[in-house]
């Protein structure tokens, strides 16, 4: 295996006694330093040239990224960037919290002590968006959740654990599936309908809502899928309502009023 995958399978990121450990010569590493294809980066440390910085800041304080810093490293849905950097480093030891916030953890941070660590330090909506991910993903089970979240003082993790949704799409989709949730409303979601396809959400059975970012159609042909759909669905008597990222989370009232709206709409005489 060579300097780079196995920097790659570590993060981008690694201690050069790490490397060594793993079975890669000192010469092997200077030799891909050489060529660029690795980085030194601090006294001791190689990293890839697209590598996450904070892994590195963790790495020269001797921790961990944790919690949402982790996520957002492993690339799951983040809702909000953190104001400080979340790491983890044993109980007990002495560390500069200056812009940290530190999560004491006995154990190396996985996929799954991420999650139990988003779900105890974030509010919900933040904490439901990263653990999706991870779910959507493949990164953990529902199953390994349910086991970590018993006892009486897991009951707020318990609630997170059962708004995860494994067939969410995107973080607009889930966030648009919390807010009516929240507001009360009964929601499917990639609901099949015949001659259209999978709409995202359905709203108490009568209502598309379709959440789409700015990166939604990738090409012409979606283009004109999209558009195939969006006239299908209102001629099949099923009214759809899209809704972009800045209403979701700058103006969520305005949104349960529109679903609201398109409701009465469709059910008046």
């Amino acid at each position: 295996m060579t300097v780079v995958h196995l920097l790659s399978g570590l993060g981008g990121v690694a201690r050069l006694t790490e490397l060594v450990a793993a079975g890669t010569g000192r010469a092997a590493i200077t030799t891909a330093c050489e060529r660029a294809q690795v980085l030194r980066v601090a006294r001791g440390i190689c990293a890839l040239p697209n590598h996450d910085p904070a892994v590195v800041d963790a790495l020269r304080l001797g921790v961990e990224l944790a919690c949402v810093s982790a996520a957002h490293h492993r690339g799951l849905w983040i809702l909000r960037q953190p104001r400080l950097m979340h790491v983890a480093t044993d109980h007990g030891r002495q560390i500069d919290t200056a812009g940290l916030r530190v999560h004491r953890a006995a154990r190396r941070v996985t996929d799954l002590v991420v999650c139990l660590q988003v779900m105890r330090c974030l509010p919900e909506l933040d904490a439901l968006c990263i653990v999706e991910s991870a779910v959507v993903r493949g990164a953990v089970t529902l199953d390994d959740l349910r086991e970590h979240v018993v006892g009486h003082r897991s009951g707020a993790l318990r609630r997170i654990v059962a708004l995860i949704d494994p067939q969410a799409e995107s973080i607009l989709e889930t966030v648009a599936r919390y807010r009516l949730l929240e507001a009360g409303f009964h929601v499917a979601s990639q609901v099949q309908v015949s001659g259209v396809g999978r709409l995202g959400l359905v709203v108490d059975g009568v209502l598309g809502v379709e959440a789409d970012g700015r990166e939604y159609h990738s090409d012409r042909r979606a283009f004109e899928e999209d558009r195939r759909r969006w006239n299908l669905l209102p001629a099949r008597g099923m009214p759809v309502l899209r809704v972009t990222w800045s209403l979701l989370q700058r103006d969520p009232d305005t949104f349960i009023r529109l679903v609201r709206a398109a409701l009465e709409a469709h059910s008046a005489p």
